[in-house]
C-alpha cells in the first residue's frame, strides 16, 4: 500500500521556494481515475491531502500518491543512486521511472522549480509497462496545472 511521504526534503537556508499547492485540487478526481485506468476500488475512498512540512503537499488516492515539492537536485540524485531508473521523455524537464520491488512504480519529474513525484501500485495482472502510460499522462496533467 502506498503511504505518505517517501523521502524527506532538506532545504538550504535562504533558498527560494515556490508556493505550496494543494495537490488534490490540481486535477479532478474523475480525470485522475481516467488517466490511470482506475477501477471501482478507486471510487471507494476519497483522496486525502497531506502537508509535507511547510514546503510541499501530497494527495493520496487508492493506489496513487502524488507529491509536489520544491525541486532539489539531491532528490533525483538519491533516486539515481538506487539504480534501475528509466529515463522518461515527454514529461517535465527531466523524468525518471523506477520499478519498486514493493509492487509500485515511482516517477520523479523536474518541472521548473518543483519536483513532482508519483507512485502507482501495480495491481494483479498489471506490469510496470502497463501502468507507465497512465503515470506519465497524470504527471503531464499535474504539471500543466502548475504552470
Amino acid at each position: 500500500m502506498i503511504t505518505g511521504a517517501f523521502f524527506i526534503l532538506a532545504l538550504v537556508a535562504g533558498q527560494t521556494t515556490p508556493p505550496v499547492v494543494k495537490v488534490c485540487d490540481l486535477v479532478p478526481r474523475a480525470e485522475v481515475k481516467k488517466l490511470i485506468g482506475g477501477n471501482d476500488i478507486f471510487d471507494m475512498m476519497a483522496p486525502t491531502e497531506e502537508a509535507l512540512g511547510s514546503y510541499g503537499s501530497s494527495c493520496n488516492y487508492p493506489g496513487v500518491l502524488i507529491q509536489v515539492l520544491p525541486f532539489q537536485r539531491t532528490s533525483i540524485d538519491a533516486a539515481k543512486k538506487r539504480g534501475r531508473l528509466e529515463t522518461v521523455t515527454g514529461v517535465g524537464e527531466e523524468a525518471y521511472l523506477y520499478e519498486n520491488a514493493a509492487g509500485y512504480v515511482e516517477l520523479y519529474v523536474k518541472a521548473g522549480a518543483r519536483l513532482v513525484t508519483l507512485q502507482r501500485s501495480i495491481g494483479l495482472g498489471a506490469t510496470a509497462a502497463t501502468v507507465r502510460p497512465g503515470v506519465v499522462a497524470l504527471a503531464n496533467a499535474v504539471i500543466a496545472k502548475l504552470k
